[in-house]
């Protein structure tokens, strides 16, 4: 997920979903969502930034079982 792009929420609603790929576009169906909607708010969000941690290290603390120990089960 890369990239600039613009949604349309309306806080009575439910979230938005759909990316614009322009803000023209999500101008364009805020406006016409207001018309179906008398009364509604719809605002044009754009999103400005993003921020990911991607840094889980798994750790296998047991020692490695040889070929024999590997077929026993141990209860």
């Amino acid at each position: 997920m890369s990239g600039q792009f613009w949604m349309v929420w309306n806080p009575d609603g439910n979230p938005p979903k759909y990316r614009h790929d322009t803000e023209a576009a999500a101008e364009t169906e805020a406006e016409r969502l207001a018309r179906l909607n008398p009364g509604s708010r719809f605002f044009v969000l754009e999103a400005v930034g993003l921020r990911c941690v991607d840094n889980m290290h798994r750790i296998d603390l047991r020692k490695p079982l040889s070929v024999e120990q590997s077929d026993d089960i141990p209860f």
